[in-house]
């Protein structure tokens, strides 16, 4: 019992001075958390956004209504958090739902002191040493810059947890710890996926070593790996199966072999007084993803730790080691950091693996799963050093270097803490309807009077398939969100994680050209009313045809909202004249097209030699991405001077279409080339038989030794294939063409694909 109370007074001292720490830094937001957003852009705003709309709207747990419409989202895919989210919707606490995420962020820091001081006394450490290095270690944490993007992911009290949950189950096998285990995890996989397969993967590693290191406790340990680790990803697995109606979703997200950690962004600093170092020698320490620096103190006691063991290996039996538990932390840690390292699959030749790895290449941003080593790495490097160099009694010396590595700790983590309490006390609550902008008010009022079952905001983001997309402004997606939860309206704008494939194509292919037929609008209810909102943003040009197809009902300073018309928008007149003028070419002008003369120039090219994919003839043009693919050269003896449009078209079946086409003019003078237009591909708005259209145009002038056209960007080296590449000189001719695919007629207009029965269900 004495033993009980000392640790609860402990615990309690660390989270008091570590809470004295936090307010220093935190005071403003600490005094009234409900008042700010922490991020109020890119991911920040829509995780404030998700959340807060499923808890005050959402009548089904799993569903999220607010965005995508009408197909909605899954709500662990909307990134709503859905546990906590319904906690805050029972209750009815909405209004407040701000300020209690704020606040969780704030006080993980406190509560994580409180887990890695109970580790630091269960190896033995002394209680004032402890407590400062569990608060130095605590605001070290590499998830403080979450507060300001990720913000599910910000928690830094959840590894060391799992953690101390860990050495509790391994010190006593008792059902209780296990059964724990398996809820905390269950819990975090609910609050971000990421979380919880951190978590699996920290405790996988860590109890199959064990097993290798007391093959006759396998038994044991066995067991604790199924009820502890494999129970709850099946039940996190299995809900999510049953409950998401959304189909083809990505099964491999982006990123898995781009934001991986690396040496220097473990021991390079990215904050405080040896960043200066960093800027001196222009070290590229890498995305901000992988950011996972462990500070210059842990580094020196790691050093000191190595120097002893080299100079003392003759004397140390390190065999005694094999099975010291902590020492299997630190292996199991730097296994891990090697998976944040994407070693060995990074290389060329074993890349192919990721594709047999299951679940765990739906997880990209690998740099993540370094916090890990973050924890166990310094945790360890403070008692390897006071074990070796403190503990037996030492020089002064050793005792300065010692606490003043301790204090450094502060000194590092300072300027981090001190910048991102500027940012998160920035900005106004806005989910607050006090704290809205009379603007905002006015047309949310308008809304909620005209009682519309819906609004697309533009300029207009629809994201992440990650294969296609359509990316709006920060400050339009702001406006959306806020728009959203005050009205209580769904909108046909969404940002989530690995979005349907199908739902996504009809959402692009709606923002297509006037010529081509928009399924989604078959799918609206024919009584539904759908504001079209813009802000005082520029928008793309067939979202401005959207704005021109409405009618305004609605103006103030900050926004213009009209009324959706589907007969307008989806109207077949210019189809119709397509296909009058398809009639009218009866001229065969060579390689299948036709035209009404035969005075029109084109360069065209279908790879009918190709064999495999292929949107027409008999294979496809394909190679690996490099970053800069040259997909077709024409030079000066193959056109004339004038202004041309190049189309081809992309597959979407392989890898992502994660990357730009460039129209390239390169000079006979020796003057530096230029890229006359650009298009990026994963944003076309016209998909036909999972091949996606791209269209540039470009001049051709007397100067130019020739033009190329170019892949460029993501060099992963996964494949890709380009088909149907047509130049057409811009005279005002046009080529028709019909071609059958899959059972389906198109009428082929200038390289675009039109469905012959386009637009039938309108009669």
């Amino acid at each position: 019992m004495q033993i009980q109370s000392k640790n609860l007074l402990y615990s309690l001292l660390t989270f008091f001075l570590a809470f004295i720490v936090l307010t220093f830094f935190y005071h403003q937001v600490l005094v009234d958390p409900n008042n700010y957003l922490f991020a109020p852009s890119g991911d920040g705003i829509q995780n404030y956004y998700t959340y807060l709309f499923h808890a005050k709207y959402d009548a089904e747990f799993w569903n999220f209504s607010g965005m995508n419409y009408p197909f909605q989202e899954h709500v662990v895919y909307a990134g709503a958090q859905p546990l906590l989210s319904w906690l805050i919707g029972v209750f009815g606490i909405e209004y407040y739902g701000v300020g209690i995420l704020n606040f969780l962020m704030l006080i993980s820091f406190p509560i994580c002191a409180v887990f890695l001081v109970k580790i630091f006394r269960h190896y033995e450490v002394p209680n004032s040493i402890s407590i400062v290095a569990a608060i130095a270690i605590a605001f070290m944490s590499p998830q403080v810059f979450r507060m300001t993007g990720h913000l599910s992911l910000s928690p830094v009290f959840v590894i060391p947890a799992m953690w101390w949950l860990m050495i509790l189950s391994n010190k006593a096998h008792q059902l209780k710890w296990s059964i724990a285990i398996c809820v905390f995890i269950l819990w975090f996989f609910f609050t971000h996926p990421y979380l919880g397969l951190i978590l699996l993967l920290f405790g996988f590693v860590f109890w199959s070593a064990n097993i290798l290191a007391d093959k006759s406790k396998w038994k044991i340990y066995s067991f604790k790996i199924i009820l502890q680790l494999l129970v709850p990803f099946i039940v996190f697995q299995v809900l999510i199966l049953m409950t998401d109606t959304h189909l083809d979703r990505l099964g491999t997200p982006a990123g898995f072999f781009d934001y991986y950690a690396n040496w220097k962004s473990i021991f390079v600093a990215h904050h405080g007084p040896m960043s200066y170092l960093t800027v001196f020698f222009d070290i590229n320490i890498g995305n901000w993803e992988s950011w996972n620096y462990v500070g210059l103190s842990t580094a020196i006691f790691f050093g000191t730790i190595l120097i002893y063991l080299a100079k003392n290996r003759k004397t140390v039996e390190f065999k005694k080691y094999y099975r010291n538990e902590l020492v299997l932390f630190f292996f199991s840690a730097y296994f891990i950091l090697m998976f944040s390292f994407c070693f060995p699959l990074k290389y060329d030749f074993l890349r192919g693996l990721v594709d047999y790895m299951g679940p765990l290449k739906q997880f990209r941003v690998l740099g993540r799963f370094a916090w890990i080593f973050f924890y166990v790495f310094t945790v360890f490097s403070i008692i390897g050093f006071y074990r070796i160099m403190l503990k037996r009694g030492s020089l002064m010396r050793t005792k300065i270097l010692f606490y003043g590595c301790l204090g450094f700790y502060f000194v590092e983590f300072f300027p981090a803490h001190l910048g991102t309490s500027t940012v998160v006390s920035s900005s106004p609550n806005m989910f607050k309807k006090e704290a809205l902008k009379p603007d905002y008010a006015e047309l949310i009022d308008f809304m909620e009077v005209g009682k519309y079952d819906a609004f697309i905001f533009l300029p207009f983001t629809h994201l992440s398939s990650e294969n296609l997309m359509l990316i709006g402004t920060e400050q339009g997606n702001f406006d959306s969100f806020i728009l959203s939860y005050h009205s209580g309206k769904p909108m046909f704008n969404a940002i989530a994680s690995r979005m349907s494939m199908s739902e996504t194509i009809l959402m692009n292919n709606f923002f297509s050209r006037e010529f081509v037929e928009k399924d989604l609008v078959y799918l609206l209810d024919s009584n539904a009313k759908i504001l079209v909102v813009k802000n005082n943003e520029a928008v793309k040009s067939d979202e401005l045809r959207l704005i021109y197809s409405s009618k305004k009902v609605f103006e103030n300073e900050t926004f213009k909202a009209f009324d959706f018309d589907g007969d307008k928008w989806n109207s077949s007149f210019y189809f119709d004249e397509i296909k009058l003028a398809d009639k009218s070419a009866i001229y065969d002008v060579g390689q299948g097209w036709k035209s009404d003369t035969t005075n029109v120039w084109f360069y065209y090219e279908s790879f009918n030699d190709k064999v495999g994919e292929n949107l027409s003839g008999g294979g496809a043009l394909h190679d690996l991405k490099n970053g800069y693919n040259n997909i077709l050269e024409l030079n000066k003896s193959q056109l004339d001077t004038g202004l041309y449009t190049i189309s081809f078209w992309y597959y979407l079946g392989v890898d992502r279409a994660d990357v730009t086409a460039v129209v390239e003019q390169v000079f006979n003078d020796g003057k530096e080339s230029f890229w006359a237009d650009t298009y990026a591909v994963n944003q076309s708005t016209i998909i036909v038989e999972n091949w996606c259209f791209v269209t540039m145009d470009f001049a051709f002038q007397s100067d130019m030794e020739k033009i190329n056209i170019l892949i460029t960007g993501n060099g992963n080296k996964q494949p890709f294939y380009v088909d149907e590449i047509l130049v057409l000189k811009q005279n005002g001719r046009a080529l028709f063409s019909h071609q059958q695919k899959n059972g389906t007629e198109y009428l082929i207009y200038n390289n675009y694909w039109l469905r012959s029965d386009s637009f039938q269900r309108q009669k």
